[in-house]
């Protein structure tokens, strides 16, 4: 957590308790979450956080590239980031997944000339089990 507190508090972004809880759900997780799952999760933790607190936060988590926002049917889910890492849409059950995924964007800027402040890779098909139902 340390690198995160740094990254976050050198561009000026306050390290406060609801950011903490809010960036440990999303790091947590091991699929996308939507801003209504983090806000019932962080509730548990901390019973007065709002809904406008964790999207508050969860927007200056994706400014700060930290956190990776996608859309699954019109809704904003939330991920870890810069971590390596892709989401697999099921195109028949709309299931997000999580998978795993090597790119060195260090190296990839060093050889581009790109500055690379975020990525995100989204890759839809059909999931296992919906192609086990279809057959």
């Amino acid at each position: 957590m340390i690198i995160i507190t740094d990254n976050l508090l050198k561009k000026g972004t306050r390290w406060t308790k609801q950011i903490k809880v809010v960036i440990d759900i999303v790091y947590e997780s091991d699929r996308p979450l939507s801003a209504d799952e983090i806000y019932r999760k962080a509730r548990r933790k901390m019973p007065n956080i709002s809904l406008g607190t964790v999207y508050r936060n969860l927007n200056k988590l994706v400014d700060e590239g930290l956190v990776s926002e996608t859309q699954n049917n019109g809704i904003a889910t939330f991920c870890r980031h810069p971590f390596p890492n892709a989401t697999f849409e099921c195109e028949h059950c709309h299931r997000l997944i999580s998978v795993p995924v090597e790119l060195n964007i260090l190296e990839l800027s060093r050889q581009s000339g790109f500055k690379v402040e975020r990525w995100s890779l989204h890759l839809s098909g059909v999931c296992k089990e919906c192609e086990q139902k279809c057959t």
